[in-house]
């Protein structure tokens, strides 16, 4: 009997927390940025699937560009490309280097990313928006 009620209390709800502030964001951050085109996170769900494989990963960076480490922004974000100095790969002003290889077909300089194209429109607004947020210091 004393093992039923104490197995029934372990089992039981867990609750909730009386100062949830203490515990941060509760996990939330472990998604990243989630993108409003798509509802679904940035890093995870587009730069990992559609730039990361093959290209811009921590073992393998074309143009001297890793997405896959942690704080991307800090190399991206005002940095110079190496393509098509002196533009930046991310640039408050006209959104960079970056955004207009993904989302023209024929770029001012080098050419058009990923390589053969492969993206939908919400996944380039989803980049966008992810840059934008990176470049007014909000989270990967």
């Amino acid at each position: 009997m004393v093992l039923t009620a104490s197995l029934s209390v372990l089992a039981g709800c867990a609750g909730s927390l009386e100062n949830p502030d203490l515990f941060g964001d509760g996990g939330a951050s472990l998604t990243g940025y989630i993108c409003p085109s798509l509802g679904k996170p940035a890093k995870s769900e587009v730069i990992l699937k559609k730039c990361v494989s093959g290209c811009h990963s921590a073992s393998m960076q074309v143009s001297g560009l890793d997405l896959e480490s942690p704080d991307a922004g800090a190399r991206l974000v005002n940095v110079s490309t190496t393509a098509c100095p002196p533009r930046r790969r991310v640039d408050v002003t006209d959104g960079g280097t970056l955004q207009e290889l993904i989302s023209q077909s024929n770029p001012t300089c080098t050419s058009s990313m990923p390589p053969g194209g492969g993206l939908t429109n919400g996944e380039i607004s989803c980049i966008v928006e992810w840059t934008r947020n990176l470049a007014a210091g909000g989270q990967e």
